[in-house]
This record gives structure tokens, sequence and C-alpha cells, in this order.
């Protein structure tokens, strides 16, 4: 019935403190501890909320290869960094032209899938074969060049 357990004592014990001969005190009183017993309760509420804030902000981590180091074209690297950067929420983008692969980050709640994000790069130019797209939920390390 009552989600704080302070609340509860108070609202039980609140005729007990009218009903005595010097009430006004206990009036005073009561006033300045259920004046408490909300700034607690608000308190925690901001916990508890802040808490599920930080579960949203999860974030999807996005690398997207171009094989045989097509990144390097003058013309279809700047148009593809062009489309990745328009899709909604996107963060900390890099790009590599040398290495030739992006990487960013995506709100958890983002409608971009792999298929879409490799349709992205296919539309920009680049054969699908060549068109790698990683995405986990942790940070994506990157690959590890073969000597």
């Amino acid at each position: 019935m009552f989600s704080n357990p302070f609340k509860g004592l108070i609202f039980l014990l609140q005729p007990l403190f009218i009903m005595t001969k010097s009430s006004i005190k206990f009036k005073g009183a009561l006033t300045i501890i259920t004046t408490i017993v909300l700034l607690f309760s608000f308190f925690n509420l901001s916990i508890a909320q802040s808490a599920s804030n930080k579960q949203t902000n999860i974030k999807k981590y996005v690398r997207v290869d171009i094989g045989h180091g097509a990144m390097h074209c003058p013309f279809l690297s700047p148009k593809l960094e062009g489309k990745l950067k328009e899709i909604k929420g996107i963060e900390n983008f890099f790009i590599d032209r040398k290495e030739s692969y992006a990487t960013f980050n995506l709100p958890s709640d983002t409608e971009m899938t792999l298929e879409s994000l490799k349709k992205i790069g296919t539309d920009t130019g680049y054969p699908s074969d060549d068109v790698i797209i990683t995405m986990d939920s942790k940070p994506i390390k990157p690959a590890v060049k073969q000597k």
C-alpha cells in the first residue's frame, strides 16, 4: 500500500499527534518529518530515473569495411562518408581511407540494420561483396593486419 515505509508510519501516527494537548508542536514536527520523507522520496525517484537513463544510453558499435582498399577512391569514398553521416543519431564517426574502413556509434534503438547499412555502401557504388558491416553492443577492435 505504501511505497515508502516512513510515509506509511507518518500516515498511521498522524491522528495521535493531532489529538494531544500540544498539537501545535506535533503538527510542526509532523510537517518537518513529512517534508524530509518527501525529499527522500524524490531523491530515490531521481536515482531510479538516472539508472533507467543509463540503460537507454547503450550504443551499437559499427564498423564498415570496404574490401580491396577501395575507400581510397576520390569519388565513392566522400559519397559514402556523406551518406553514413546522414544516419540519425550517429556519433563518433571516424574514417580511415588508407585502411579502408569507417567506425561509428548508433543509439541502441536505431532502426539501422546490417542490411540497411550494406545497402548504403552498395547504393554508393561499391560492389556488394566488398561492403562488410560489423555491428556489436561492445566496441569493435581494429582488425589485425596479416603479415
